[in-house]
């Protein structure tokens, strides 16, 4: 985990010896902070009142129920003195409580001052903890640099300020419908693929050339496609059938004549020059001789 995230997952409330030993010091000097400086803003909180900086900035994180924001500001003089601050803050004033020093190895380092808001001098439910250090750099031409801590009264049951701390809600509610609206080409828009079909084929009717036309088209569109080759190289000729073999394609037999190319007389003449010699019957008297021989062979 980066130094950046430790204080999105933990609270952030520094002791009042490490507000003006540690985290004010390096505000001042403008060096970093390790992210804490995500949780601390830089505004004139004397400007508004509390309910104006709990709309505009949200509370540090796991601090929503305190309500605590943090600011680095200028605590500004009063006309004319050298030690009085200006306080007022819209339609009230922070007025102070108590003032406390800070010591760090017995010497005095800082001082923390405790003040409430209030309207019509009543208390609002808004206090604040105001963080000084003693160093040279801190002091500037209107006053004075401070880290201030303002959160919601701990003894205060007041439910306005309350709902005061929560508005920074309302203003993310706002932000989130004006949102900005994307452009065409930004937008990605998912839609169910559509299914191409196969186009229905042609009627007959609606065709304007004859069958034979569409058989010879493709004859044509080849000459033409070999006009321009050598003469040598041609290409190859349409062939068709002879009208006599057009009657005959009903028939699907031949003769032994027709296979061979031979006239008929030629195949029988063929045939009895190939036929085998078959014996010619026995005569009359060979077949007397015969059955006297059997006879005689019988008696022995």
């Amino acid at each position: 985990m980066e130094m950046d995230d430790v204080y999105k997952y933990s609270r952030f409330d520094p002791t009042p010896k490490e507000a003006v030993t540690y985290y004010l010091p390096r505000l001042i000097a403008g060096s970093s902070l390790n992210g804490a400086e995500k949780v601390i803003h830089e505004f004139d909180i004397y400007s508004c009142e509390p309910k104006d900086l709990a709309y505009n900035y949200d509370p540090a994180p796991h601090a929503v129920r305190t309500g605590d924001r943090f600011f680095f500001t200028t605590c500004k003089r009063k006309n004319g003195s050298s030690t009085r601050s200006a306080r007022v803050a819209g339609a009230g004033t922070w007025t102070g409580n108590k003032t406390q020093s800070i010591v760090h190895a017995g010497v005095k380092v800082g001082e923390v001052k405790s003040l409430s808001f209030k309207k019509d001098k009543a208390c609002t439910g808004w206090v604040m903890e105001e963080y000084r250090c003693l160093l040279p750099q801190a002091v500037v031409a209107e006053g004075e640099k401070v880290l201030c801590k303002i959160h919601l009264s701990s003894s205060s049951g007041c439910a306005a300020a309350r709902r005061e701390s929560a508005a920074y809600m309302l203003r993310q509610e706002q932000e989130a419908a004006e949102l900005p609206v994307l452009e065409p080409d930004t937008v990605t828009v998912t839609t169910t693929p559509q299914v191409l079909k196969r186009p229905a084929p042609v009627a007959a009717d609606d065709l304007s050339f004859s069958k034979k036309l569409r058989m010879a088209t493709p004859v044509q569109a080849l000459e033409e496609e070999y006009q321009d080759c050598p003469d040598w190289f041609a290409p190859p000729a349409p062939f068709s059938l002879p009208a006599e073999a057009e009657e005959d394609m009903d028939r699907f037999t031949c003769t032994v004549a027709e296979l061979l190319g031979e006239t008929e007389e030629q195949a029988e003449n063929n045939i009895e020059q190939f036929a085998p010699p078959f014996p010619e019957p026995a005569s009359d008297w060979e077949t007397d001789e015969f059955d006297e021989l059997e006879m005689v062979l019988a008696d022995l």
